[in-house]
């Protein structure tokens, strides 16, 4: 009799512990870091014994469906000016796990054949037609480029959204048939790794300066994976790192080669 009813409470705590999470569900988006940082995570999350998927969504989309539990985590966020919105609205909500990359430059960019220097000299011109290549809406890089160019009063100038791969492919296709463009860029970006392309200066400092993209997970993670948790916390690449990783995809199609090369560069001696 006492053994049965060991046998009971042992089954019976048994089944009230969850078992670890092994599955992980990443939010990736379709433009180059983003694509690069989480398959970056999915190799460093499969190395750490976990099945991790990926669904590639628009960036407003990461904060709802992280702080609904329908995702696990992203790395795609930036904060902290880009995201004050959505910040507002679910930062309670969800983990931030820091920053998994460098400041981030803001900005716009010209072929470095430009007559223009400053951005305060589109004022009094029509480089362009007038038009701004940029990235999807809800990306920080459109959001904050919204937001400059209005303080600049740049009210002429109609800034573009598409998809990351048409940004890619419009900013690509201008500069190698080297029309006049200007491109809605950052740094560590793909775009400003072609060294056709020059800065504007932001000459009345409109674009905010400490920008980082950082790594959100939805509560409960820590309990239900904790060891998921310390893999994502760990990826944080610095200013070199961010730009070797760019510059290996770019050269690479195969991407989960492009970042398992880097992985092995950069592993530990």
């Amino acid at each position: 009799m006492k053994y049965g009813l060991i046998l009971m409470l042992t089954l019976l705590l048994t089944a009230c512990s969850p078992e670890p999470q092994q599955h992980i569900r990443l939010l990736g988006g379709d433009w180059s870091t983003a694509r690069a940082m989480t398959e970056l995570a999915r190799q460093e999350l499969e190395q750490a014994g976990f099945a991790v998927s990926v669904e590639t969504v628009a960036p407003g989309q990461v904060w709802s469906k992280l702080a609904t539990g329908e995702a696990d985590a992203s790395l795609l966020v930036w904060l902290p000016d880009s995201s004050r919105h959505h910040a507002e609205r679910f930062f309670d909500k969800l983990h931030d796990l820091g920053p998994n990359g460098p400041v981030l430059k803001l900005g716009l960019a010209v072929p470095v054949s430009a007559p223009l220097s400053r951005i305060s000299d589109l004022n009094d011109s029509d480089y362009a037609d007038h038009k701004v290549i940029g990235m999807m809406p809800g990306h920080g890089s459109q959001v904050l480029t919204e937001q400059a160019l209005a303080r600049y009063r740049l009210d002429h100038y109609q800034l573009l959204s598409g998809t990351g791969e048409a940004y890619t492919h419009l900013a690509d296709s201008a500069i190698a048939q080297q029309l006049p463009v200007v491109i809605a860029a950052w740094s560590p970006g793909n775009i400003m790794l072609n060294p056709q392309l020059k800065w504007l200066q932001d000459d009345k400092e409109y674009f905010p300066a400490t920008e980082r993209a950082h790594t959100l997970v939805r509560r409960g993670l820590e309990d239900s994976a904790p060891k998921a948790m310390t893999v994502l916390g760990n990826i944080r690449l610095n200013e070199h790192e961010l730009i070797r990783l760019l510059q290996l995809v770019a050269d690479e199609a195969d991407i989960t080669l492009a970042v398992n090369k880097w992985r092995r560069e950069t592993a530990p001696l």
